[in-house]
């Protein structure tokens, strides 16, 4: 055998093992893989007698690195799903929190005395009494027989069991010295009024401590009463009053 049929055995034999080795991986670099190699994977390649036995531990290494990603993908979509359960529960624990809280604030007022559209004055309402105090002496007089009246009442109460008859004012807070209107505790606490005008005033007494509806606005019972309170006001502020 000549030497230049030798040297075509020795190249085309070389040609067949990195046939061997390279088929499997241009398959997998066509199905959309990229298997990095290093000097460890070609001797490990070595000791495969075939080229089928190579082909099939890259195989097997592509399949273990898809399988890795696909559980890394579920483990990441599972840690989002709970997550996002975590905040819708949380989201609808606090909207019932609000919900409890403003139904119980709801029971609570009505519970004191009810909504302020009981107690205050109509949008279309025009008072026929004075708040300065220049009302007639017979609307005084019919306000002071309704002021010690315990059948406007439910339970007893007339305005004068808490303010007092016969010219002795008691049971006011020291703002009930500055005129109409002004703040009052019980339209503030119980009805969310920051002031009152003096048939306010009334009709609060009425629904609050007195447990009676609200007088009809404009009626010749509120107009009454609220007169009397503006000379009231004026006694317990020690000023020039008509009673």
């Amino acid at each position: 055998m000549s030497q230049h049929d030798d040297k075509r055995r020795r190249l085309l034999s070389r040609l067949n093992r990195q046939l061997a080795y390279t088929a499997p991986l241009l398959a997998l670099v066509a199905g959309g893989s990229v298997l990095h190699a290093s000097a460890s994977d070609d001797a490990a390649m070595s000791e495969f007698s075939s080229p089928s036995d190579a082909s099939l531990l890259l195989a097997s290494h592509h399949v273990e690195g898809e399988a890795e990603a696909q559980g890394e993908a579920e483990a990441e979509g599972e840690a989002e799903a709970e997550g996002e359960a975590e905040a819708e529960g949380e989201a609808e624990a606090e909207g019932e929190a609000e919900a409890e809280g403003e139904a119980e604030a709801e029971g609570e007022a009505e519970a004191a005395g009810g909504s302020s559209a009981l107690v205050a004055r109509p949008e279309d309402y025009s008072p026929a009494y004075s708040e300065t105090g220049d009302n007639p002496e017979e609307m005084l007089a019919r306000g002071e027989a309704l002021y010690n009246d315990t059948s406007l009442s439910t339970n007893g109460l007339a305005c004068a069991s808490c303010h007092g008859g016969d010219g002795q004012d008691t049971a006011f807070n020291p703002t009930f010295q500055q005129p109409f209107p002004h703040p009052v505790g019980m339209a503030a606490n119980q009805f969310g009024m920051s002031e009152v005008y003096a048939d306010e005033m009334v009709q609060i007494c009425m629904v609050a401590p007195m447990a009676a509806e609200p007088l009809e606005w404009g009626s010749d019972e509120l107009t009454s009463l609220a007169a009397y309170m503006v000379e009231v006001q004026k006694r317990a502020a020690g000023k020039p009053h008509k009673l």
